[in-house]
This record gives C-alpha cells, sequence and structure tokens, in this order.
C-alpha cells in the first residue's frame, strides 16, 4: 500500500530460507489408522499432510539448510554476519547454545553475538525483535535468526495430527532488500496454562478448547495493541501463528465481528446506491475468505440504507477475490503440520514467493503458549523478487517429498527406524557451483572448532581435518556396506554416508544428522551430541 511509509522502520529482512523434513504421512491415511472421520483433520483442522522428521534428523539438520539458503539466496557472506539468534523449543541441550552449532558450521563471524530465545512459539518473533533492536542501536549490523522446531505429541493424542517440523531463516539488516519491519508492534503477556512439555520429556501436552480459547484472546489483545500504538491500518495479507490451519480462519472470524463490525455500525448513514470507497477496500483486503463473512454483516449494511444493487456490488467483488485471497499462505500448514517458531515465519515467506507485490502490508500475529503475543506489519520492498524467486522454494518441499506408511511413522517417532546408509566416494556436481560446507573434524568424526588453540578433540581423540562438503554431488564409487553408523573415520578417507538405494552416478544432496555414542566410556563424554554429513539421493538441482 503507497502512502503509509510512515509507518515503516529502514529495518528488515534482507534474505529468507526455508527447510523442512523430506518424509510426511496423509492424514487421512492417519485418521483411517486411528478409526476417526477424515473430515475430522481435512475439515475439523484444514490440515492434509504432516511433515515426520527421520530418527536423527533435529533442529540442527533442518536449522543449518534454512540458515545457508539464506545466505546463500542473499549473496551474503557469513562473516559479515555479527549476531546469530534461534528461536526453538526443540532444544538440543539443556545447556549450550543451539545458536554457537549454527554459528560454528555456517562459518559465522567469530566476532558475533549469539543467543538462543526460547518461549513457545514466539521465540522466533522474540529474537527478530532482539536483531531489530541491535541493528537500530548499530550495535551489530546483521543478523541470522534461525527458527526451527519439530512438533512432537502422544501417538493416538487429540493433538497427533497437528504435529509437525521445519525451519526458516531470516536475516535482519538496514536497507533491507525484502521487507521492512513496522517501527512499533502490538505485544501482549500473562500467565496461562495452555500448553506445556515438561522437563525431560520430548512430547507436549496441550488443553483442546482452552488453548483455542487463549490463543484468540492474545491474538485480539495483539491487534488491539498494535492499532494503539500506530492507528488504524490496512493490510494486503494477515498471518497467524497456526497450529492448525483452522485457527487463522477463526481468528479472522473475530476480528471482522468484535472489531470491524463496530467501524461499520457505527459509520453515517450515506445516500443509497453509494458507499464510501475505503470501507469497500478494508472489505476487499479483509475478506480472504468468503467462509469469514458472516451473513449478518450484509444485513448491518442494508439497516445502514445500502440498496440491493450495492450489496450485490460488494458481494460481487469479494467472490472476484476469493481464488487468490483464501488465505493462501494457510497451504503452508495443511501441508507441514505445526512448525512451532518457524509457522508463521514460514507462511510469511510463503506469500512473499508466491503473491506479494511491491508496497504490499503483511499484518502478522506471532503466538506463543503460556501466553505471549506479538503483532507488528511488514512492508514488501522494491528489490524483494531478486531474493525470493530464488529455489529451493517452499513449493518445491511441498512437491519433492516421500511418502511413509502409518507403521513407518510409529517407528520412526519411537526410534525404531532410521534409513539405511552406505559408503562411498562423491565429487562436487557439475552445477554445484562451488556451494557446500566446510567441516573440521578430529580421526574419530567428532566437530571441532576452528579456533586456534582450541582446535583439538576434548575427547583426546587424535587429528584435526578440514574437509569441504558440497551441497551437490555425484557418487564417483560402488556403494561400499557400512558395518558402524557411529564410526566416523571414514570421513577423512574420502567417504561419506549416503542413504537409500544409490547406484555410482547418482545425484546426491548434503544433509547432516545427529549421532548419539551410545557406548561412549568416557564419563565427562557421555551425553555430548555430535553431527555427521550424510547424502541423500535426489532429482533436482537448485
Amino acid at each position: 500500500m503507497i502512502g503509509n511509509e510512515y509507518l515503516f522502520s529502514d529495518i528488515g529482512i534482507d534474505s529468507v530460507g526455508f527447510h523442512a523434513p523430506r518424509y510426511y504421512i496423509k492424514l487421512d491415511d492417519l485418521a483411517q489408522e486411528r478409526k476417526v472421520d477424515p473430515n475430522k483433520f481435512k475439515k475439523g483442522l484444514m490440515a492434509h499432510e504432516m511433515r515426520v522428521p527421520e530418527v536423527n534428523e533435529d533442529i540442527i539438520s533442518l536449522g543449518l539448510k534454512a540458515g545457508y539458503q539464506a545466505l546463500t539466496k542473499g549473496g551474503i557472506d557469513p562473516k559479515s554476519i555479527d549476531a546469530l539468534f534461534v528461536g526453538t523449543e526443540t532444544i538440543t541441550y539443556a545447556v549450550k547454545s543451539v545458536s554457537n552449532i549454527f554459528a560454528e558450521l555456517l562459518e559465522i563471524s567469530p566476532n558475533s553475538i549469539t543467543q538462543d530465545t526460547y518461549n513457545a512459539c514466539a521465540g522466533g518473533t522474540l529474537a527478530l525483535l532482539n536483531a531489530i533492536a541491535l541493528v537500530e542501536k548499530d550495535i551489530i549490523k546483521k543478523a541470522l535468526v534461525i527458527s526451527a522446531d519439530i512438533s512432537s505429541y502422544h501417538l493416538g493424542s487429540p493433538s497427533e495430527a497437528t504435529q509437525g517440523s521445519g525451519a526458516v531463516a531470516l536475516v535482519i539488516s538496514k536497507n533491507p532488500r525484502v521487507a521492512s519491519f513496522s517501527e512499533k508492534f502490538g505485544k501482549i503477556s500473562g500467565n496461562v496454562d495452555d500448553f506445556f512439555r515438561a522437563a525431560n520429556e520430548t512430547e507436549a501436552k496441550v488443553f483442546g478448547h482452552y488453548s483455542v480459547k487463549t490463543y484468540l484472546d492474545f491474538q485480539l489483545k495483539a491487534y488491539d495493541d498494535l492499532i494503539k500504538n500506530i492507528g488504524d491500518f490496512h493490510a494486503d495479507y494477515y498471518t497467524f501463528h497456526a497450529p492448525f490451519s483452522k485457527l487463522p480462519i477463526k481468528i479472522m472470524q473475530e476480528i471482522i465481528q468484535k472489531r470491524w463490525i463496530s467501524h461499520i455500525t457505527d459509520l453515517p448513514k450515506f445516500e443509497k446506491n453509494h458507499i464510501k470507497s475505503s470501507i469497500l477496500k478494508k472489505l476487499d483486503a479483509f475478506m480472504h475468505d468468503i467462509t469469514v463473512l458472516p451473513e449478518w454483516l450484509y444485513l448491518k449494511l442494508r439497516e445502514r440504507g445500502y440498496s440491493s444493487e450495492t450489496l450485490e456490488s460488494i458481494s460481487r467483488k469479494l467472490i472476484g477475490n476469493f481464488t487468490s485471497k483464501v488465505l493462501p499462505q494457510l497451504r503452508v500448514p495443511s501441508h507441514f503440520g505445526n512448525m512451532y517458531n518457524a509457522s508463521i515465519w514460514a507462511q510469511i515467506i510463503y506469500i512473499l514467493e508466491n503473491y506479494a507485490r511491491i508496497n504490499d502490508t503483511i499484518y502478522f500475529g506471532s503466538y506463543g503458549s503460556g501466553a505471549t503475543c506479538i503483532s507488528g506489519l511488514l512492508k514488501v520492498n522494491n528489490k524483494f523478487k531478486t531474493v525470493v524467486e530464488k529455489s529451493p522454494q517452499i513449493n518445491d518441499f511441498i512437491k519433492n517429498k516421500e511418502l511413509k506408511t502409518i507403521l513407518e511413522y510409529e517407528k520412526i517417532k519411537t526410534g525404531e527406524f532410521s534409513p539405511k546408509t552406505v559408503l562411498g566416494k562423491i565429487v562436487e556436481h557439475e552445477s554445484n557451483n562451488k556451494r557446500g560446507f566446510t567441516l573440521h573434524f578430529c580421526d574419530e568424526g567428532c566437530i571441532l572448532p576452528n579456533i586456534e588453540g582450541l582446535n583439538h578433540c576434548p575427547k583426546d581423540h587424535t587429528g584435526f581435518h578440514t574437509k569441504f562438503f558440497p551441497l551437490y554431488a555425484v557418487l564417483k564409487s560402488e556403494p561400499i556396506e557400512n558395518p558402524n553408523e557411529n564410526n566416523l573415520n571414514y570421513l577423512y578417507n574420502g567417504l561419506v554416508r549416503i542413504a537409500g538405494n544409490v547406484k555410482e552416478g547418482a545425484c546426491l544432496e548434503y544433509e547432516i544428522r545427529r549421532l548419539v555414542n551410545k557406548d561412549e566410556t568416557n564419563f565427562n563424554a557421555i551425553g555430548l551430541l555430535n553431527w555427521s554429513p550424510l547424502y541423500y539421493p535426489v532429482q533436482d538441482i537448485f
């Protein structure tokens, strides 16, 4: 929208990245296995699929690729990043920052600030606010904010069908190419027991109807607080944290019925056959989904003296925009499930990749259980397409996936199913263009810091190796049997782990997976995690 520049700062999103697991299940299959009506998921949740991370695929696996894509798409030197923040509720360690792991793997400047933010699903947005404030004060120039999560509920529980996983990464700076943040935000917090995950447990618990009531209450109050801070506003898109796709539609209904109707009924009576253009503009922008248009809205307008012809004109205009404004961003949670901290920002990336135009305004309501909600605006900038049009995009992840049966999903969730790997020699793919990751590791494959004086293994393993692993590679040998997943001494011999049934000449893509040595005898090393490259066969190279 042109003419609202005064609402926005010169700080915002300069680049974006996204990543999600390749495994998924169909919720129709889950409904059949759980013996429930498929419409409970399809219509009740507006959900169709759920992403399932592998046994050893964690937030490091997801966030690393999202962060790498953000840097690559923006053509950003990792050494120019002087803050790396992580928003997650899927903790890797109780004590040890995830952001430090990402900083090492992405080769971020050592003179950077690193911090993890835990605040349920709002941690990533709170990390963004930290980044904005530090950039504004000129303490830092650029921040990389990674939001990565794996939501997990008990098998057979009411929340099981809302599980999901994924990661987003946003580069924050002054004079951003993609979008600028509003100068002010709405905010509301309170002590509410709507959702929790006990210490040392992997599955969360949620109080169904009470949680929905809390979500709607806090979203409305954050919306009100933003209006209080910046005045009335118009937005072209409205995005909300989506535990499941139906909830953002519910909050849209609440906003229309409890906030917007009062604006309409308080208007003075106009001449028949005439409607104030500002009303039509707001109605047109707001009614992304015809299902959220209350029938009594027409009655209210008719009570104010509008003719049937005028009402019909409004209806045609709304329906004419129906196909392009049916809350298109909800395709993301309907395919990936609840990505917790990544949820709302993945939706915004999807809008930017598929629908946004220069000067469009995007409203966001970022909710975190417990509870807090932050609202704000983004304005799409002139150069946004130079970044968001680059592959891979979210639609690529929607198309490129691997279906799992419910039995396989249950085995993955209980840790019983893991892809079989082989070893092989690789060379960089001719289209890779020097993209990839440099790892530093000891003779036993433990990842080491590239810090002089500290570049040795705390387990007293010998050796320090530096090796470049291309993002895309070609298998140049026959697959070799891998007898021991935890034995990584093959890394410095030019071999890598490869998943799936592969043959010489296969095209491969780099991933990284967690390794836990269950046979560790060093007392101080018990519980210490490691990550190792794992290549997957792919059809498309981005």
